[in-house]
């Protein structure tokens, strides 16, 4: 009766999959076509011509840790 139950099983696994890859061959929207053009730009609409130019953080100094690089 274990081995009926595992053939049954493994055959519904099998119908169900090949019924899920049936459905997924069939595209359910039509696809649109390339039209060769551009995406318009999609960013922060706040920020259109503004240049984001940031000053460079100052260096205060070398930082080194104690027993780095000592035998």
């Amino acid at each position: 009766m274990s081995l009926f139950r595992i053939f049954a099983a493994g055959a519904l696994g099998y119908v169900a999959y090949r019924a899920w890859q049936r459905r997924q061959s069939t595209p359910a929207t039509p696809t649109l076509r390339d039209d060769g053009g551009r995406t318009p730009p999609h960013g922060d609409p706040v920020l259109v011509g503004e240049s984001l130019h940031v000053e460079p953080v100052e260096n205060s100094g070398a930082q080194s840790s104690r027993g780095f690089g000592e035998p």
